[in-house]
C-alpha cells in the first residue's frame, strides 16, 4: 500500500527499538557471565539464547512487518519465560542447599520485571494486560517472596531488601498503571484517529475515496528515486462530458465512484490508483514488466465496459500504458503516458495503447514503406 497507516508504522517502530534493546541487553548479560570468575550454568544458558531469540525476531519483523503483533506478544512471552527460570531454579536451589544463600548467587535481574510488567501495558489489550500482569508476577516474583520471607536474615540484608523491594510493590505498581495506561491508550487512539482522518483530508479524493494527485505524484516520484521498475496507466472515461450534459453531474459522479470501486477491486494494495483529475485516473504498478503492465489494462478496460451504470448504461474508458525507464522524472513519464492515451483517444476509445507502441509508429512513419498503421493490433 503506498501509504502506510500511521498506528501500523508506530507500533513497528516501538516493537524494532524494544527487540534491539533487548538483544542488546542479553548480549551484555552474556559477555558479563562469560567474563565473571563464577560460572553458572543457567546464566551461561538463558543470555544466550534469548539474545538469539530476540534477533531471530527482530529478522523476522523485518521481513514480515505485518507479523508485529505476534512478535510483539511472542517477545514478551519469551522475556517473562526468561525472568521466571532463574527466580524459580535459584530459589529451589538456595532452600535445598545448606548454607547456599539466594542473594549471593541471584543474578540482578530483579528491575527487569518492572520493565516487563511496563512493556505488557502498552502492548497488549486492557482487558488482558491485568491477567497477564498478575500471572507474570506470580511466575517470576512470588518464589523468590516466599524464599525471603522464610529466610529473615537474608531478607534483611541489602541485597535482600533490594529484592524485596523490587519484587514486592511490583504487582502495586500494575495496579496504578492499569487505568493510567487504559487512559493514555484511549487518548492515544483519539490521536491516532483523528490524524487518520486528516490524512484522509490531504491525501484522498473526496468523490471517490482513491488518492488523489499529491499522493500519486509522490509515490511515483519515490519510485523513480529509487531506480525500481514500474508500470504506468493513465486512463480517461470517454464521452464523459456527453453523460454530463444528458444526465446532469451528479449521474457523472455516480459513474466516477462505479469506475474507483472496479479499480479498488481488481489491484492489489502496493498498486496505487488516484484520480488525476476530472474523469482521469492514474494507476501506478511497481515491480511489473510492460506484458503484465498490458494484461492488466485490459482487465481494467473490461471492468469498466462490463457492468453497465444506470441510467447512463454502458461506460467505456481509454487506456495508455508506459513502462519506467533509467533517467526517468516525472515530467517525462507523464508525458510518455499521456501521448499514448491521446493514441487511444484518436483510435475512438476503449482501448489500450502503449507508449511503445506510439514509439515505434512514429519511427515507422519516418522509414519509407513503414508508415501503414494497423489500430485492431494495436488494441491489446
Amino acid at each position: 500500500m503506498p501509504m502506510q497507516d500511521p498506528t501500523e508504522r508506530y507500533l513497528h517502530s516501538a516493537v524494532m527499538i524494544m527487540l534491539s534493546l533487548a538483544m542488546f541487553a542479553a548480549g551484555s548479560a552474556t559477555v558479563i557471565h562469560w567474563l565473571s570468575p563464577v560460572h553458572r550454568p543457567l546464566d551461561m544458558i538463558v543470555p544466550p539464547s534469548m539474545c538469539a531469540v530476540f534477533a531471530s525476531l527482530l529478522i523476522a519483523l523485518m521481513r514480515r512487518p505485518h507479523w508485529v503483533f505476534g512478535i510483539a506478544r511472542t517477545s514478551l512471552l519469551a522475556s517473562g519465560l526468561a525472568l521466571a527460570a532463574p527466580s524459580w531454579f535459584y530459589s529451589v536451589q538456595a532452600a535445598l542447599t545448606p548454607g547456599l544463600q539466594l542473594i549471593r548467587i541471584f543474578p540482578p535481574i530483579s528491575s527487569l520485571l518492572v520493565v516487563l510488567m511496563v512493556m505488557v501495558m502498552l502492548f497488549l489489550p486492557a482487558r488482558y494486560a491485568f491477567r497477564v500482569a498478575v500471572v507474570g508476577w506470580v511466575l517470576i516474583a512470588l518464589p523468590v517472596l516466599v524464599y525471603l520471607f522464610a529466610h529473615p536474615l537474608e531478607m534483611w540484608t541489602p541485597r535482600g531488601r533490594d529484592l524485596l523491594m523490587a519484587y514486592g510493590p511490583a504487582i502495586i505498581m500494575v495496579v496504578v498503571l492499569l487505568p493510567v495506561q487504559r487512559g493514555l491508550t484511549g487518548q492515544i487512539a483519539r490521536l491516532v484517529l483523528e490524524r487518520g482522518r486528516m490524512e484522509t483530508m490531504i491525501n484522498r479524493d473526496p468523490l471517490t475515496r482513491l488518492y488523489n494527485r499529491r499522493v500519486s505524484e509522490h509515490v511515483l516520484q519515490t519510485l523513480l528515486a529509487g531506480q525500481a521498475t514500474a508500470g504506468v496507466l493513465m486512463f480517461d472515461m470517454d464521452r464523459f462530458k456527453a453523460i454530463n450534459d444528458t444526465h446532469g453531474h451528479l449521474v457523472g459522479d455516480q459513474v466516477l465512484q462505479a469506475v474507483a470501486k472496479r479499480c479498488k477491486v481488481l489491484l492489489r494494495r502496493d498498486e496505487c490508483v488516484s484520480r488525476w483529475g476530472g474523469e482521469e485516473f492514474l494507476v501506478i504498478v511497481p515491480n511489473v514488466d510492460a506484458s503484465d503492465l498490458q494484461q492488466m489494462a485490459e482487465r481494467l478496460r473490461l471492468a469498466i465496459a462490463g457492468v453497465p451504470v444506470e441510467p447512463v448504461g454502458q461506460i467505456a474508458a481509454s487506456f495508455g500504458a508506459t513502462m519506467t525507464q533509467d533517467g526517468d522524472s516525472l515530467a517525462s513519464v507523464m508525458q510518455r503516458v499521456d501521448k499514448a492515451l491521446y493514441q487511444a483517444k484518436k483510435r475512438g476509445g476503449n482501448c489500450v495503447v502503449s507508449a511503445q507502441v506510439v514509439f515505434d509508429e512514429v519511427l515507422a512513419s519516418d522509414q519509407p514503406g513503414l508508415n501503414d498503421s494497423c489500430p485492431e493490433e494495436l488494441r491489446v
